[in-house]
């Protein structure tokens, strides 16, 4: 029994024992062991993998957040810029630098998850179950490259571990690491609110947290959480609250398409591994059937995982009802899943006697989801390493590489027109393009955008004098880029097309226009 500040008695179960001494022979056994190898497997491939694969634009982009840091930019909170600068400092300014501190937080992953899951089930088994169900997330093999979902995926998750601490010590302490854990995900992407939501609901949905509703911890933690989150809102009023209208643009349903719910439900399966996927939905499926006075200490377990990803599953299926919702935008609960994961294999393992095929097949995902993941990401690591299969439009590294040689070719030709600058543009403002072209063309030519000059301002301004000069225009040939220069320049001539492999594909084929005289605003 538990009694709470008002000396309410509930009937609350204490959480199980956890005899720390149990963990001093684990590594002796069979599970435990094939989970380490298949956690360095994967290691090991990320990091033969990540300097060897060329930066996607997204990467480029935030590279360039990262020469310039600022408290905000467009599209997100200012951690992935502080995150890639950390790294490249660490590591130098290579592919190999950029992403290496993603990689490494990632190769960590397992660990932490292990220890959340012993901590919650006091179960070896269900520790390295859920390394392993980790590791066989396809989404676990795309970790080699950089996106704002590393760090908060790392956050959200060092949040729930602490939530677990409380959950299990009953110690208000935790609350100020929970808070801080909360609000550099925050500081990461908007996403991380979803995990304060989650908090909200474990609170009011699991017996031994209701307690905390009476103590002033919970609400600290919070204030915690957005004294972190401050100095970005403060930037954002001093520049339009152009971040909060750029993310909450795609909030106000414009249509119904409920085809991208399906979408999105098949996305989150193929994300997970189908096996893993299974497995999950038999965890919460035992969830929302645990019943019982007190409620029994792994149900309680298995409730709090749920609540704090609800939320966001929630309302991602509610955003895909009229708009797609992109694969990396659910990361940060794939821990979580992870667990319940593994928890309902370990339970499915243990049952004894006659079982029904649902739970032989539960149990048997255990052993092959893995497999699958570590298969899954040899292919896709190896894949984006050398494009040694011809899968053309069905490549799900088609995206990734090219931009080095192109971009030499580019440099090339501007030397030769003695162009002093490149202005490139796209259906989005060229931002992809020109990031990639700063990143890795020649750092004595200045490349700007054609348009959306928001993207642009963790830079200074190019000066006006430097379009006196002849320079460059770069964008896709189904784009019609020579219109917009035309508006700006008094002579726009194509001169060359340049292209990425699959010439045959318009979306990877570029013209260059001369562009000389600036017409006056």
């Amino acid at each position: 029994m538990v009694v709470t500040s008002d000396s309410r008695v509930e009937d609350v179960a204490p959480p199980p024992a956890v005899d720390d001494r149990a963990l001093a022979g684990a590594w002796r056994r069979p599970l435990v062991l094939g989970a380490f190898a298949a956690c360095v497997t994967l290691a090991i491939v990320q990091l033969l993998t990540i300097g060897r694969v060329e930066l996607m634009f997204d990467e480029a982009y935030y590279a360039l957040w990262s020469r310039n840091l600022a408290w905000g930019y467009l599209d997100h909170p200012p951690m992935v810029a502080a995150w890639v600068r950390a790294s490249t400092s660490l590591f130098g300014p290579s592919e190999f630098g950029v992403r290496a501190l993603d990689a490494l937080s990632m190769i960590a992953a397992p660990g932490v998850i292990a220890w959340m899951a012993w901590r919650l089930f006091g179960s070896v088994e269900t520790a390295a179950l859920a390394a392993l169900m980790w590791v066989a997330m396809p989404l676990a093999a795309a970790a080699i490259l950089v996106t704002p979902d590393t760090p908060l995926t790392i956050f959200w998750t060092l949040a729930l571990a602490g939530l677990i601490e409380i959950w299990r010590t009953r110690r208000a302490a935790w609350w100020f690491f929970v808070g801080v854990a909360a609000g550099l995900a925050l500081l990461t992407k908007f996403t991380g609110a979803f995990f304060g939501a989650g908090v909200v609901l474990a609170l009011l949905t699991t017996p031994s947290l209701r307690r905390w509703l009476a103590s002033p911890a919970p609400y600290l933690a919070a204030a915690v959480s957005l004294a972190i989150f401050a100095p970005f809102v403060v930037w954002n009023a001093e520049h339009g609250w152009m971040t909060f209208r750029f993310q909450f643009a795609r909030v106000p349903p414009h249509r119904f398409a409920p085809q991208f719910l399906a979408q999105y439900v098949a996305m989150q399966i193929g994300l997970m591994n189908p096996l893993t996927f299974c497995a999950a939905a038999a965890g919460v499926g035992a969830t929302l059937a645990a019943r019982g006075r007190p409620l029994a200490p792994a149900d309680e377990a298995r409730r709090l995982l749920l609540a704090t990803i609800l939320p966001a599953v929630a309302y991602f299926a509610l955003h895909a009802l009229h708009d797609a919702v992109q694969f990396n935008w659910l990361a940060p609960i794939y821990p979580t899943v992870a667990i319940l994961a593994a928890d309902a294999v370990a339970r499915a393992r243990a049952a004894t006697g006659a079982s029904s095929r649902w739970r032989r097949f539960v149990a048997a995902t255990g052993r092959y989801a893995p497999l699958l993941g570590v298969a899954g990401a040899l292919f896709f690591d190896g894949q984006a390493a050398t494009k040694a299969l011809p899968l053309g439009s069905f490549d799900p590294t088609a995206r990734i590489g090219d931009w080095g040689q192109l971009t030499q070719e580019v440099d090339r030709i501007a030397r030769r027109e003695n162009a002093q600058f490149i202005i490139v543009g796209s259906y989005i403002g060229g931002y992809e393009e020109a990031s990639l072209l700063t990143y890795y063309g020649d750092p004595t030519l200045p490349v700007v955008g054609e348009s959306d000059p928001d993207r642009w301002l963790f830079e200074p301004p190019p000066p006006p004098s430097l379009f006196s000069a002849p320079g460059i225009g770069f964008g896709r040939v189904d784009w019609g880029l020579d219109a917009a220069l035309a508006k700006r320049f008094r002579k726009v001539e194509e001169i060359a097309r340049v292209a990425r492999p699959d010439r045959d594909r318009p979306s990877r084929q570029y013209a260059i226009y001369r562009v000389e005289g600036l017409i006056a605003p």
